[in-house]
């Protein structure tokens, strides 16, 4: 099921509806106004995807993440839909007509820890 009232499912709700508040949509409201990732510092815009694919800071976190991703899709098809305009968010989330649970599964651990190490 993909919404089970978790704090996981909350987060890739909000994901899917485009409303997790990261720094670049909501950087006129947030204390440093910036939208820069303030995790990392590498001076790069804080959007979704980089702080699900990219930020330093949550590499551990992402290699659970990807290691579902690889057991469930593969290497080669997940490179594909990372190389697409999204960078494989609509899978990650269960929006893709492929929906993989477990990977939506890990995806909602993965939020869950990134969440709550930014606090």
């Amino acid at each position: 099921m993909f919404y089970d009232g978790s704090f996981g499912s909350q987060l890739v709700f909000a994901v899917r509806c485009k409303a997790l508040s990261v720094n670049r949509p909501t950087w006129r409201w947030n204390e440093g106004n910036t939208r820069l990732c303030l995790q990392c510092n590498r001076g790069i815009e804080e959007t979704v995807q980089y702080l699900v694919l990219e930020c330093s800071i949550y590499e551990h976190e992402r290699e659970s993440l990807m290691d579902v991703i690889h057991e469930q899709c593969g290497e080669n098809k997940w490179n594909a839909r990372y190389a697409e305009e999204d960078s494989g968010m609509i899978y990650l989330v269960g929006l893709d007509e492929e929906c993989n649970m477990t990977v939506v599964d890990a995806m909602k651990d993965f939020l869950v820890h990134a969440w709550n190490k930014r606090q």
